[in-house]
């Protein structure tokens, strides 16, 4: 009775403070992976997929010593620390102890992840639970949008379903906690046990492959008019869009972080299967600040590599293209030229006509597809009369001399946030 008294109080505790970390409170901004970073399952799917130990020496250790305990221990994260688990749990004085999935498919699940990881492609975007939590701090930091709500939508529906079937997520279908089954199972050498989980790695694996290889080779979920419309705006250090779908928990760690709110999640045309629901810049409305490398400080999956500053403003997220049809300065002979007195890169020159009326022109050796070109431009009637569109590789370019952004960019009126160290830095 002690013992249950101590546990479900380390239990709550820990879902507190998981809650203050998503949910923003006092502490410093790069904190915003450490909750899906605790996750085994995270480092050994995303290790396979990226086929690179991404994660480091630091960030690292949490996972392999609570993986290394789960051999001795079984399932001593889940009855102890997960949140998730814990807040699966809350419904279990109220439910009605109907059976809605009788056998357990956690360990298909498992299997069908890892089996697509081998192929590159990591499919953790629903079930990983520590990730599952993350997403709520959309909620209080206002960054949530439709698309981002459908992976959302898996706290609230297992919430409902533990008031039919109590911990139905942690006993039939959570992949980390099978992770922590498996390792223990080997320990202890259960001959039935890891009999079983021959049979569902290789039902995992029928599962697995053909879908890792159907998202590996891009099914489009339709045609697309726009020729750039398949290839996504997406957070510096994202290098190639495959690999970055691939890895991306879907955790929107990225996404909570920015300070100017261009990243975002969107349903668009033209995505790949392995798309669906990732951050991505939405240019239109924002744009990347020069001076600001959150996103890739808080990624916890390594979908994101770490930049500093300098080599985030060397990074090509993409390419700014005139729309000369819409173009004040094109179409109407007007003098305009607001893309080239906001970009931070001077990527925009002028090109002189007989008239002499100065017209936009991109230089794609200097542009890095920030957007702020795009999202002050003023014309509305025909659309913007500059579009950034993403790149299939986000190339190195030379150094430039970096300037700010002097008009108002950002689709808040927050004049200010907070940065990492405590302090204040204003969004002119």
């Amino acid at each position: 009775m002690v013992k249950r008294v101590v546990r479900w109080g380390i239990r709550l505790l820990v879902l507190v403070l998981a809650s203050v970390f998503v949910l923003g409170g006092p502490i410093p901004r790069v904190l915003a992976r450490v909750l899906p970073s605790l996750s085994p399952l995270v480092a050994v799917v995303g290790t396979i997929a990226a086929r690179d130990w991404y994660m480091g020496f630091f960030w690292g250790i949490p996972p392999a010593a609570i993986l290394a305990m789960s051999v001795w221990k079984g399932r001593w994260f889940c009855r102890w620390l997960c949140p998730a688990g814990t807040l699966y749990a809350l419904p279990g004085r109220f439910t009605l102890k109907r059976q809605v999935l009788k056998r357990k498919i956690n360990g298909v699940v498992f299997w069908t992840i890892l089996s697509s990881s081998v192929l590159g492609v990591s499919m953790l975007a629903f079930v990983e639970p520590l990730a599952s939590v993350n997403r709520l701090a959309g909620l209080s930091a206002q960054t949530y949008t439709v698309a981002s709500l459908v992976p959302g939508l898996m706290v609230p529906l297992f919430l409902l379903l533990g008031l039919i079937q109590p911990m139905v997520w942690c006993t039939q279908i959570c992949p980390l906690g099978y992770l922590f089954d498996v390792m223990h199972a080997v320990r202890r050498r259960r001959r039935p046990v890891l009999d079983r989980v021959r049979r569902e790695l290789l039902v995992g694996a029928c599962f697995g492959v053909p879908v890792g290889l159907a998202a590996r080779h891009g099914l489009a979920t339709s045609l697309s008019d726009d020729a750039h419309a398949a290839v996504p705006v997406l957070p510096p250090g994202a290098g190639e869009p495959d690999r970055f779908a691939s890895l991306c928990t879907r955790c929107y760690a990225c996404v909570h972080s920015c300070p100017t709110r261009v990243l975002t999640v969107l349903f668009k045309r033209g995505r790949t299967l392995s798309q669906f629901f990732h951050p991505e810049l939405e240019t239109i409305r924002s744009h990347c600040d020069s001076a600001c490398n959150r996103c890739s400080q808080v990624c916890p999956a390594g979908a994101i590599a770490p930049l500093t500053v300098a080599e985030k403003q060397c990074r090509q997220i993409g390419i700014a293209e005139v729309h000369r049809w819409a173009c004040f300065s094109w179409a109407r002979a007007e003098e305009c030229m607001t893309c080239h007195a906001v970009c931070p890169y001077g990527a925009i020159s002028s090109e002189p006509n007989v008239d002499g009326l100065d017209r936009p022109v991109v230089d794609v050796k200097r542009c890095r597809g920030c957007g702020a070109c795009e999202s002050e431009c003023p014309s509305e009637e025909q659309g913007k009369a500059i579009r950034a569109h993403g790149v299939e590789t986000q190339a190195l370019l030379e150094p430039v001399e970096v300037g700010a952004v002097p008009t108002a960019v950002g689709p808040s009126d927050e004049s200010a946030d907070e940065d990492e160290d405590g302090g204040v830095f204003l969004i002119e």
